[in-house]
Parts: structure tokens; sequence; C-alpha cells
């Protein structure tokens, strides 16, 4: 007989399916304690060593309860003990820390707001879309803070782009979709004499790049503007343009890159991110394939690859590609041609 039709070979293939489904269940299981403890204050009370009495006497809970949750956070590498305390991991220490470029409780959001996405997407109703909320939390979860760590990461970057920090240096940035201006907002602070105008299109988000700005004391050189960006009509007045392309949606690419092009100086230069490619690694394509489920739900082309990037410029009347390999993946620059 065959295993289709062998109860004992189909109970064997029910079991290893089952395995799956429960690893998958101790991922969610594990997320929602570390989300419940990091909402109570624990990421903050373990950056020092504490013993369970200690931990006992911060949370108000038994003992007994506060090892088994030590157990779990210990085996999810979130906590390790020593000397019979307890402290976070280092790797876990350091996206806690206030200069981590992105904060964890903003990364658990977007886990529990894309869970929700997964779901309603997977529906089909067609109608899938972000309110402002929503917007601002992936925003705060993809542009990160500014921070001497995240100035540091961008200096790395800018070497890999000499073109693009010489443009920016003195000069007017224009940020496409700037959600909260991460990048924005950190290179302004890293260079005195630069500019920018960013362009966003959800007030919730364009109100937090702003509110951000006035924190850093750089507001009177960055003007966030809330509008479609199909809609902006400075002309010849940017010397570079980073385009957050990855969050635009199909209908509006053409027209943005249009506006890119009429809003750049002759020569100037245009960055775009190649944000996603289809990992080989079977653990990161599971996590890939949910993305791609929720983003092209919301009508934005997935993982845009660099040489598809070019393309759309060169549609647009952009010229000069060059790809640049960079630890934040492949970067597409381009320039307005000098004539037309």
């Amino acid at each position: 007989m065959t295993d289709d039709v062998n109860p004992l070979g189909r109970f064997a293939l029910a079991g290893t399916a089952q395995s799956r489904v429960e690893e998958w269940a101790a991922g969610a299981q594990a997320l929602a304690l570390l989300t419940l403890v990091h909402e109570q204050g624990w990421t903050a009370f373990l950056a020092e060593p504490r013993d369970l009495g200690q931990l006992a006497t911060f949370s108000h809970l038994p003992i007994d309860t506060i090892a088994n949750i030590v157990a779990v956070l210990e085996a999810h590498g979130f906590a390790e003990r020593r000397d019979g305390q307890v402290r976070l991991s280092p790797a876990y220490a350091a996206l806690s820390a206030d200069d981590a470029m992105v904060d964890l409780g903003n990364l658990l959001d977007r886990a529990e707001l894309m869970t929700r996405l997964v779901r309603e997407a997977a529906q089909g109703t067609g109608d899938l879309s972000l309110g402002g909320d929503d917007a601002l939390v992936i925003a705060k979860a993809a542009g990160g803070r500014t921070t001497p760590v995240t100035q540091a990461v961008y200096g790395r970057l800018l070497e890999t782009l000499p073109e693009f920090a010489e443009a920016i240096r003195d000069g007017r940035l224009l940020d496409v979709g700037c959600g909260v201006a991460g990048f924005g907002l950190t290179a302004i602070t890293m260079f005195p004499n630069m500019r920018s105008v960013g362009i966003e299109l959800v007030p919730t988000v364009a109100a937090e790049a702003e509110s951000r700005a006035k924190t850093l004391g750089v507001a009177d050189r960055v003007d966030v503007r809330c509008l479609d960006a199909q809609d902006f009509d400075e002309r010849d007045a940017f010397d570079a343009c980073f385009w957050a392309q990855p969050f635009f949606p199909e209908h509006s690419r053409a027209g943005t890159l249009r506006m890119i092009r009429r809003a750049l100086k002759p020569g100037a230069l245009l960055v775009m991110q190649e944000m996603e490619r289809e990992p080989q690694d079977e653990a990161q394509r599971l996590a890939f394939v949910l993305r791609r489920l929720v983003y092209e739900g919301l009508g934005v082309p997935f993982a845009q690859s660099a040489e598809r990037l070019i393309v759309e410029g060169e549609a647009a009347g952009l010229a000069q590609p060059r790809m640049v390999a960079t630890d934040f993946g492949r970067i597409v620059l381009m320039r307005r041609p000098e004539e037309g």
C-alpha cells in the first residue's frame, strides 16, 4: 500500500505537519510574551542584572511564575542567566538601548499589525488599506530614529555613495515618501548646511516627522509637506532626491518619477533602494512571502529589483544609472540629464 491510503503512513505525515504548526505557534506565543514583558517594563529593568526576588518585587508576580517567564526569555535568547542573576542578552540589550536605530516597541507594534493584515489580505475582499495610525506604525518601524548609532550607520552608507553625500552636504534634498523622515533627519544632523523637503501623504505620519524635526532642533532646515507626491510643483530646485519607492502603489509610481525629474536640477541625483530580494534561505523566505501577501494586497509592487527600478527611472527620462551593493541592499543612482 502507498502512504496516502496506509493509516500509519498518513499518521507519520500528519505528525510532520503537526510539528510544524506547533513550531509556528510557539513562535507566536513567545512573541506575545515578549510584547507583554516589554510593555510592563521588564526590558528596561533587565538592562541591569537582577535576581528572581528583585523581578518578583518589580512585577508583583509569584517567584515560580517569574522563574517560568525567565526560562522562556532565556530559551529564546532574550535574556541570559549568570551567577543567579538575569539580564538582557547583549543582542537584545543593543536593540532595547535608547540609541538603537529602531525601537523595540515599534518592531513589536509592527509585528502585531502585520498579523492582522495577513488575515485581512487572505480574505481577499480587495479593500485592504492602512489607516493613519496603522501607517504610523509601519513608518516608525521602517524609518527608525535619529541617534548616534543611526548616524554611524548612515555615515558608513554614504561612504559607499560619495556622489550622494557630496550632493546633500551643502545642498537641498527632496525626500519623497519620507515617512517619519528617518534618513532625512539623520542626514541633516550630520550636515549642518543641508536642507530638505519631505513629502508624506499620511497626515499622522507627516506630523510625526515634523515633531521629530522640532525635537532635534532642525525644524528651520526641514520642511515637511503633506500631499500626494505627484502634486508637488517645485521645479529645478533640488540637488538630490531620495525616493522611498517600496511604499508607492503601482498607479502612482510613474507620476511620482516624472515629478522627481522636474524637481531635480539638471544633472542632479535620484537615489532608490531595492528594499527586498527573494531569499534563498527557507527561514527568511517564510517571512518574505507573508510580507508579499500584505503589500501586494495594499496595491504596492513588492520586491522591485534594482534592474526594474532602472527601467522605471529611464521611462521617466532619468539617465546614467549606477547600481551599488550596500549593507542596505542594492541601491540605484540615476540623474536628471543636463539638457532637457
